[in-house]
């Protein structure tokens, strides 16, 4: 009996996605392991996946031994990482970072743009001198949609994204970000009013597209593209950090939002009752005021932007010219971190960033915060934080998954006859 509210097609598409979303998270399941693990009888599921291994979504991927009464070979089943790409898009104040990769999250191909080629008139950027006229006078959300869609099909080389049998694409943004419209809330550093980018970018790109947090979505990224999707942690903190710090958290489930879109702003809770007016926040003394980027160019009274001037570096300088500073930095930061924890109690906490790579950092900040007691693990996060835009191809497989694969499977379809 169909639940009432959904239709035969909806329970269909939501017993695709129960198979999909297993074997991405397993890696190959065989047909009585999907059966037992989502409730359904044997025939349901090879009804299902007979119609994912004809579609190409699904391949058969070798057997075990005799089992069960007839004595059958289980066959295992897995996603085929060829059946469709992911365009991933990161946009930041100082760049704009495009991707493509396979099912399976492998990177085919990256691209990096200045925000001069995508940022709208105000402080985040203005158009280069070699801009064309028509850019010029685009929408915001247009001019970095003709960007992304330049971008991806220097990439792809083909006609188009769906020519190239992209299934999906997805854009993480800096700022607050409402998911549900697709439109960037507030970021001064880019845009001087809310933007919509949803709408025109899946006007240029041709597939369906998602918009969050680029934190939120890199948090995604974490339970998707990392070991860490063979056993999810029940509660997770996802910190970013260079060059502010941004966070974000789920509970078995997505980031969530938050009721106003700006959930997990640990950058922005208090760690300094007489530090500094924040910029962004207004308020005095919260983590970012006293660790960001910005922070440290102040401390070194260096406001140029150059490769020279990074967040890496003067974390290095800070350590080797003022160590007792750079101890006081890493306590700030697990202040901050343990009041999160306190208040979310994740069973995991990820840390994100270039910052990161040094063992040092990440080590006095995690000492300090596991000295509450806390049974909570912190280690690094399994991204590259070279891949930013990575978090966008996150959630156009999120919504990949969750359609059951029938967002692509007309544009697989198509494809294959041009």
């Amino acid at each position: 009996m169909t639940p009432r509210g959904l239709s035969a097609t909806d329970i269909r598409r939501r017993n695709r996605s129960g198979i999909l979303r297993l074997i991405h998270r397993h890696g190959a399941l065989a047909r009585n392991d999907l059966a037992g693990a989502l409730g359904l009888t044997r025939a349901s599921v090879t009804i299902l996946s007979g119609e994912l291994l004809d579609e190409g979504l699904l391949e058969e991927a070798g057997s075990s031994g005799p089992g069960g009464k007839a004595g059958r070979r289980k066959v295992f089943l897995r996603i085929r990482p060829g059946a469709g790409k992911l365009i991933g898009a990161g946009v930041e104040p100082d760049r704009l970072q495009v991707l493509v990769t396979d099912l399976a999250g492998r990177v085919l191909g990256v691209r990096e743009l200045p925000p001069g080629d995508f940022a709208g008139p105000g402080a985040g950027g203005h158009p280069g001198p070699d801009s064309r006229e028509g850019s010029r006078k685009a929408e915001p959300g247009a001019r970095l949609a003709e960007a992304v869609l330049g971008s991806a099909s220097d990439i792809l080389g083909e006609a188009g994204p769906a020519a190239a049998g992209v299934v999906g694409a997805g854009l993480g943004v800096t700022g607050r970000v409402d998911p549900g419209t697709g439109t960037c809330l507030r970021e001064p550093r880019i845009w001087d009013v809310p933007v919509s980018l949803a709408a025109p970018l899946a006007a240029a790109l041709g597939v369906p597209v998602s918009v969050d947090n680029n934190v939120r979505a890199l948090a995604l990224a974490e339970l998707l593209l990392t070991e860490a999707r063979r056993d999810p942690p029940p509660g997770l903190l996802f910190v970013k950090y260079g060059p502010g710090v941004g966070g974000a958290w789920t509970a078995g489930g997505p980031p969530w939002a938050g009721a106003q879109n700006r959930a997990g702003e640990i950058g922005h809770t208090l760690v300094e009752a007489d530090g500094p007016v924040c910029p962004m926040c207004g308020r005095r003394g919260c983590l970012e005021s006293l660790v960001s980027l910005g922070a440290l160019r102040a401390r070194f009274g260096r406001g140029d932007r150059g490769r020279g001037n990074g967040i890496e570096t003067l974390l290095d300088r800070l350590d080797r010219e003022d160590p007792a500073g750079y101890s006081l930095l890493a306590a700030r930061f697990a202040r901050a971190l343990g009041n999160a924890i306190e208040l979310l109690d994740p069973s995991r906490v990820a840390l994100y960033g270039l910052p990161f790579r040094d063992e040092a950092l990440l080590g006095q900040i995690a000492s300090r915060v596991e000295s509450t007691g806390r049974p909570c693990e912190i280690r690094r996060s399994g991204l590259d934080p070279a891949l930013p835009a990575l978090g966008g191809a996150a959630l156009a497989l999120d919504r990949f998954l969750e359609a059951g694969g029938e967002l692509g499977v007309t544009k697989i379809a198509a494809s294959g006859g041009r």
